[in-house]
């Protein structure tokens, strides 16, 4: 969240007092220096995850990939995530071979974020092709105070179209994200705002059930 290094802080600690339950996970993922993907868990909020972890779907599709898609895998019996970045890819592709995770189809695409209309074009942004239950909008962005518009947010917009009856869209770092809320046509919706694994300050995660 854009804030001092005071109110960063501060925010920490309120949620702590507000919500201790967390308050062991919380501590131990910064004292082991475990990343998302060594942990198996998103870098959402701890709310989120605590949300979704008890549900199952059928398919699910993922701009991004990480921790999360490992974390996916366990309440999905299909996933589809997309990635970007090689090396990185190359480095979960090992991740999914070592632990056998049969049900991750792990897709490396090329994007252009120098744009909105390139990043429309992208491969990356059309892997959506087809309808899911859940659809997760993560991965990497163009965004920022000064910026006129969201990779993210346009993900959202065509998730919309993609998402079966009954499914949920998530959206992570959704505090960037304020015009999303504008856009949602969902039956409901939850801002989840918490701690997370592996991170130092509060961030939000959003639902939207459809």
């Amino acid at each position: 969240m854009y804030l001092t290094n005071k109110e960063r802080v501060l925010k920490v600690v309120l949620k702590l007092f507000s919500k201790p339950s967390q308050a062991p996970s919380y501590f131990c993922h910064l004292i082991t220096g475990k990343s998302p993907l060594e942990l198996r868990l998103p870098w959402w909020s701890y709310d989120a995850i605590n949300y979704l972890k008890n549900l199952k779907f059928e398919s699910c599709f993922e701009w991004g990939s990480g921790g999360s898609t490992l974390f996916l895998a366990t309440l999905c019996k299909q996933v589809t995530a997309v990635e970007n970045d090689s090396k990185w890819y190359k480095k979960l592709e090992s991740e999914i071979r070592e632990n056998q995770l049969k049900n991750i189809s792990l897709l490396h695409r090329d994007l252009n974020l120098s744009n909105s209309a390139n990043f429309k074009k992208s491969v990356y942004f059309n892997s959506l092709n087809k309808k899911y239950d859940l659809i997760v909008i993560d991965g990497e962005d163009h965004f920022g105070p000064e910026s006129s518009w969201s990779a993210r947010t346009a993900c959202f917009e065509k998730a919309q179209d993609f998402i079966n009856p009954d499914g949920l869209i998530v959206v992570d770092d959704s505090w960037r994200y304020p015009e999303i809320k504008k856009l949602s046509n969902a039956s409901s919706s939850f801002s989840f705002e918490s701690l997370g694994p592996a991170r130092r300050g509060v961030t939000s995660t959003d639902i939207y059930l459809y």
